[in-house]
């Protein structure tokens, strides 16, 4: 009777190594500048306006130079990433205008991600469960409450502050969404600072006006 060869034995995987809490704004300042570095190289090898997404990732690169290194990680990690929220929102070329724009604020986005990262690791204890449970009992809270988008066209954002069961202060930010005049969305945000930079949990609620 033939016997199964012997298979090659497999080394085993190695655990993913922790991502580390960084110290300072000086190692923030490092970690954003290999975001740069990864973004850069993505614009060099786009299939298409390789020129525009050079000029795009450069734009948002000059912006984070210019951010002054100071305060404790996050919070200029932080001052980076509301600067480069501000350049996406300004930024326009006209060479090509979507991939501009999507360079810039993909930019924005990977540091904010990483921000999200280093907040985590500075916040362990930190009960995203319990965040979404008060975003939605006062979201539910506020519907009962209302018939239709304040302001007249819903631009206004209520601005909240409650506890959680843990004693945990967390800070809400509502805003809408005007669908029709009969319908309209609330959109809450829930964050742990009350600067509102790290967000924990967002939910959507549609909601429809009682007037018949």
């Amino acid at each position: 009777m033939a016997e199964w060869p012997e298979l090659p034995k497999r080394k085993p995987l190695r655990a993913p190594r922790p991502e580390p809490k960084l110290a300072s704004a000086g190692e923030m300042r490092r970690a954003i500048g290999r975001i740069m570095k990864r973004q850069m190289k993505s614009a060099n090898e786009s299939q298409y306006d390789v020129l525009v997404c050079i000029r795009s990732v450069d734009a948002a690169r000059a912006v984070f130079e210019a951010v002054p290194v100071k305060g404790s990680a996050l919070e200029y990690g932080n001052a980076v990433r509301a600067a480069l929220f501000a350049l996406t929102e300004s930024y326009w070329d006209d060479d090509g205008e979507y991939t501009s724009k999507g360079l810039v604020g993909g930019v924005s986005s990977d540091v904010w991600s990483l921000l999200e990262r280093q907040w985590a690791l500075e916040n362990p204890d930190m009960d995203k469960k319990e965040a979404r449970n008060v975003l939605v009992t006062e979201m539910a809270k506020l519907s009962r409450l209302i018939s239709e988008p304040p302001g007249e066209t819903g631009e206004t954002t209520i601005k909240i502050e409650a506890q959680g069961t843990s004693g945990t202060p967390y800070y809400l930010e509502i805003g809408f969404d005007v669908k029709s005049p009969r319908e309209f969305d609330m959109l809450g945000k829930i964050y742990a600072d009350q600067t509102c930079q790290i967000l924990l949990w967002d939910e959507l609620l549609a909601l429809m006006s009682d007037d018949n």
